[in-house]
């Protein structure tokens, strides 16, 4: 394995085993629990949402592909592709199973928990879902900030995931899903549209 592909699993275990013990110290001096409420219904539920998000994913590849000056195409073609490129494929689900969890925890679990006890439900929407977005950009706001809408509106589905289903276990296989499915089919598509070396 090269020392990129091992730096990216690395790097994918420590940020969101932090993010893990970030939720959970958050509940822990909140005196609370994050609540996960796995159920059949919910993994349905969180399996099914799945769909439109990849195929808003795929409208915004298409729109992106004819507009190479959006923001949208340089994330792409600077971050997303290079990155799906080198993660090894028996590690996709790792990463995306760690974020489902980690982000999940966070976001949808103890911040949203916080939100929650001081503001109204469409408050705890906004600001998580944004946070959710923000944290995907440290470092490179300046650079590739336009890209925070969209996942804030991808943030804003998985709360609503949450709120329907009263599930944050739905929320995380729905994230881990489509991180899973997003990430193969960004390895796939690119390796059969390079050319042969």
């Amino acid at each position: 394995m090269s020392r990129s592909r091992t730096s990216i699993v690395a790097l994918a275990v420590v940020s969101e085993g932090l993010l893990i013990a970030l939720a959970y110290g958050i509940a822990w001096t909140r005196g609370e629990a994050i609540s996960w409420n796995p159920s059949i219904e919910a993994a349905i539920v969180g399996a099914s949402v799945t769909l439109p998000l990849l195929l808003g994913n795929e409208w915004v590849w298409r729109w992106s592909a004819r507009h190479p000056q959006s923001v949208y195409h340089r994330f792409s073609a600077e971050v997303i592709v290079p990155l799906c490129g080198e993660v090894p494929i028996a590690h996709i689900p790792i990463i995306a199973l760690l974020s489902g969890i980690g982000e999940e925890a966070l976001f949808r679990g103890a911040l949203n928990d916080v939100m929650l006890s001081h503001a109204p439900p469409w408050v705890a929407l906004v600001v998580t879902s944004v946070a959710f977005a923000y944290v995907h950009f440290i470092g490179t706001v300046r650079r590739y900030g336009g890209m925070i809408p969209l996942y804030s509106l991808v943030g804003a589905v998985l709360w609503l995931v949450w709120w329907k289903t009263d599930s944050l276990a739905a929320a995380a296989i729905t994230h881990a899903t489509y991180n899973f499915a997003a990430m193969s089919w960004i390895k796939a598509r690119a390796r059969f549209s390079s050319p042969p070396r």
